[in-house]
């Protein structure tokens, strides 16, 4: 190729470089990179969309729900108080029966023989004492002597005291009023005073016994209204108070052991039976928010708030209670501000949003807690 050839070529490079150059310095319009940039960036930008909730104020009220077992208001184990044989059992399974009603009698020719034979040396002594007295005006009788009868006759009437206590423990009787259970003894058997008898219920109220969450012992008050329902009789709901509760939450399960008393007047329910115990707690009423709302960072939890002006502010709250829709909160908040539930990715201290209200919101309801 000639030289001439060559410096074209060159020429031609050299031409499009600098074309390209210019374009690429300052546009087809000719305005600079600069320019265009600062151009977009002067251009006003509208403010991000939010939805916002209003804030609520719910009750922190729950139901406590805990299984317990029930035992009559009053169940005995009924023992003789002394050994012997059993000479009559007096009752029968399931028959109800008053206080001091004689259940059981136990062999007691001897205990009758001892009475008798105290009331005979009774008789003597007090006789013995009578001729004394008489005796003593005259002189024929000392007083010492006369001190001897009248210690003889106390004396007297002590053993036949101990022999009439000794014919009453060869009866058994109720200690009080109830039902009793199935005879352990018959007639003819040798009885201790560790042999069992019978049981004995009164079963005109049942004591149920569960367990309260730690958290929800301060919601527990004497005479509250509790309900009962029990697996062995379906649909049936039974209404009872709180009997009793504990002294002290126990540390090992952090729970409250409490009692309930239940009515049986009809005598439908029974010891040992099992019961789902459901307690109201009562609350106080705290602002409520979705959970959607409720944002975390390392000093804590915090919303935000959409000022009147509708720019964004940050507020630090304090979680009470949770549920899977709704929280309850503390904080320096007032029912009807506007919380945002959905946008808070794009949210920052003071920027200016759109504001758009939700359309449905989950509906709070009362919590219910598991118990012991």
């Amino acid at each position: 190729m000639s030289l001439f050839k060559q410096l074209a070529i060159l020429a031609v490079i050299a031409a499009l470089a600098a074309a390209a150059w210019y374009t690429d310095g300052f546009g087809l319009l000719g305005e600079s990179p600069r320019s265009a940039q600062s151009a977009v960036s002067q251009q006003p930008q509208s403010p991000p969309p939010v939805i916002v909730a209003p804030i609520r104020l719910e009750s922190d009220a729950a139901v406590v729900e805990a299984v317990g077992t029930g035992a009559a208001v009053q169940g005995v184990t009924i023992y003789p108080e002394t050994a012997g044989e059993v000479a009559e059992v007096l009752f029968s399974a399931g028959e109800r029966v008053e206080r001091d009603t004689p259940l059981l009698r136990l062999d007691d020719e001897d205990e009758l023989l001892a009475v008798d034979l105290s009331k005979v040396r009774l008789q003597e002594a007090r006789q013995q004492l009578r001729r004394y007295e008489q005796a003593a005006p005259s002189g024929a009788v000392s007083a010492s002597e006369l001190d001897t009868a009248r210690t003889e006759v106390e004396a007297v009437k002590i053993e036949l005291s101990r022999a009439e206590l000794a014919l009453r423990k060869r009866t058994v009787r109720a200690p009080f009023s109830g039902i009793l259970g199935i005879p352990d003894v018959d007639a003819g058997d040798r009885v201790t005073e560790s042999t069992a008898i019978a049981t004995l219920d009164d079963r005109s109220f049942l004591l149920v016994n569960f367990e309260v969450p730690e958290s929800f012992a301060y919601g527990i008050d004497l005479g509250q209204e509790v309900a009962a329902t029990t697996w062995a009789r379906p649909g049936e709901s039974f209404t009872g108070t709180i009997d009793s509760t504990a002294a002290r939450i126990d540390p090992a399960t952090r729970t409250l052991r409490v009692r309930a008393r239940i009515p049986n007047p009809q005598d439908s329910l029974r010891g040992g039976m099992s019961f789902v115990i459901r307690v109201p707690i009562g609350g106080e009423r705290l602002h409520s928010v979705p959970s959607v709302s409720v944002q975390w960072q390392r000093e804590g939890a915090y919303v935000w708030r959409i000022t009147p002006e509708s720019t964004a502010e940050r507020v630090p709250i304090e979680v009470r209670k949770r549920s899977e829709s709704w929280v309850l909160i503390e904080g320096d908040v007032a029912e009807g501000d506007r919380i945002v539930v959905e946008g808070v990715q794009r949210m920052r201290p003071g920027v200016a949003v759109e504001v758009r209200e939700a359309d449905t919101l989950p509906v709070a309801s009362q919590g219910q807690v598991d118990g012991g």
